[in-house]
């Protein structure tokens, strides 16, 4: 209705009609939907179940509660936003679903951006979370040595498998603007870089290639 109404305001502003029928029109009004919310205790009851049960996502339910973060904005938090010297948080976009992809947004209005102090709670629930993502980090590291060590193939570590992905890609003869797309990098000089130092293999193929063009 209401966008009815707008067509029809504006054709009265050009002059295509004399009167706007829905101006006298009055809409019903609708039942919002009431919110709920926890108590104290409950809300204190979930946070002691998250902490204990070492929940990844603690922090963000603390925050949640605590300072009244909308999903988008926890989700889209980073740690460039938490400054735990000072305790504080700065608030200035958030992760939104858009057509399928998770994109990051600037935060609906500007009154919405913002830099909170953040209680003990907060904190203590962030610095939790530091310390369970370097341990991940650890854990991820040791996991992937040990299956080098199990396939008994050289020892490298988990960013030399992104290089290995590019070095990969060159073998393929991927055009090196495809393989920049892919690997995601900044400039163009990242991913020619090591196209320019592609496995011996490959090497030894170019040159046999160019030695069968000239005829020996």
């Amino acid at each position: 209705m209401a966008r009815s109404r707008r067509a029809l305001t504006h054709a009265q502003a050009e002059d295509l009609i004399t009167k706007n029928p829905a101006v006298a029109v009055t809409l019903a009004t609708v039942r919002r939907r009431r919110g709920k919310s926890w108590s104290g205790d409950e809300a204190r009851k979930f946070l002691e179940s998250a902490r204990a049960d070492d929940d990844p996502l603690y922090a963000a339910y603390a925050l949640v509660l605590v300072t009244g973060l909308c999903k988008g904005e926890a989700l889209g938090l980073t740690w460039e936003d938490v400054d735990l010297d000072a305790g504080e948080l700065t608030i200035g976009r958030q992760l939104q679903r858009v057509r399928g992809q998770l994109l990051h947004r600037d935060t609906k209005t500007q009154a919405s951006d913002a830099t909170l102090p953040l209680p003990g709670i907060c904190l203590t629930a962030l610095k939790l979370r530091q310390q369970q993502r370097d341990e991940a980090e650890a854990a991820a590291g040791k996991a992937w040595h040990a299956r080098c060590e199990k396939t008994t193939v050289r020892p490298i570590t988990v960013h030399d498998a992104r290089r290995t992905c590019a070095t990969l890609l060159a073998d393929l003869d991927v055009h090196p603007r495809v393989a920049m797309q892919v690997l995601r990098h900044a400039r163009f000089a990242v991913t020619m870089e090591i196209y320019t130092q592609v496995s011996n293999k490959a090497t030894r193929d170019a040159l046999k290639r160019l030695g069968d063009s000239l005829g020996h």
